[in-house]
């Protein structure tokens, strides 16, 4: 349900009717070619494989950078994105009452996903609503971190991560609301390799602090949903 909800926001919102749009913004700035860098909310939805291993929507955030290509309808680019997939959190109390030596200690697991692709988009029209594609093409960062910090403030990392090599196409409309400010949707679909990734929902810490999971393996394929506001220069 969630993720039904979700997807039929998202499309509502990325392709607003044309027929709407003031023409002010047809004319003038948004006549010209320039360099854009927009960010926003993502919500990643599993698919495939990774839908019946993981099967969990991820929240995060994303952010992505064109330049154009002279005269060419072309841009080139890079698209960063976090999804957090889950984390526990426990605060270990050392038994012993207010005169032990040992300090009390905060333990939190975190396993978040981050994402690293170039771009090249295929930006063809002008105006205050821009429709465009994309092909990507990159890597997939999942990590785990457990951070230990006492009341004293010393902290001890361990991470745990693995990378799969991914690829995808997008499509995404830009709508702008003033000279050089837009609002952008934008839909993802990435297909990655098989990847050994830590299940939070396995993430367990123990009364004495030492934490333990499960890993899973399978294909890390989404849908990536975006929705953000963006800037022209």
């Amino acid at each position: 349900m969630l993720r039904t909800t979700t997807l039929s926001v998202a499309l509502a919102m990325l392709f607003p009717a044309a027929a709407q749009v003031n023409n002010n913004n047809n004319d003038g700035f948004w006549n010209g070619r320039s360099s854009t860098l927009s960010g926003g909310l993502e919500f990643g939805v599993p698919l495939g494989e990774f839908d019946h291993t993981w099967g969990s929507t991820m929240v995060g955030l994303s952010a992505n950078l064109a330049l154009p290509m002279r005269t060419l309808p072309l841009e080139f680019g890079y698209d960063f994105s976090w999804a957090r997939m889950g984390s526990e959190y426990d605060l270990i109390q050392p038994s012993g009452g207010l005169l032990t030596a040992i300090p009390s200690r905060s333990v939190s697991v975190k396993s978040n996903v981050y994402g690293h692709h170039g771009l090249v988009r295929l930006n063809p029209l002008r105006g205050g609503v821009r429709p465009y594609g994309e092909v990507l093409l990159g890597a997939r960062n999942f990590v785990t971190r457990s951070t230990v910090t006492t009341d004293e403030g010393v902290t001890d990392d361990e991470r745990d991560g693995a990378w799969a090599q991914s690829y995808g196409w997008a499509v995404g409309l830009m709508y702008a609301i003033g000279d050089q400010v837009f609002v952008e949707g934008r839909v993802e679909r990435l297909y990655s390799g098989k990847v050994d990734y830590v299940d939070p929902r396995t993430i367990d810490i123990d009364p004495a602090g030492k934490v333990t999971y499960e890993k899973a393996n399978s294909r890390t394929e989404t849908l990536q949903i975006q929705l953000g506001i963006g800037l022209r220069f």
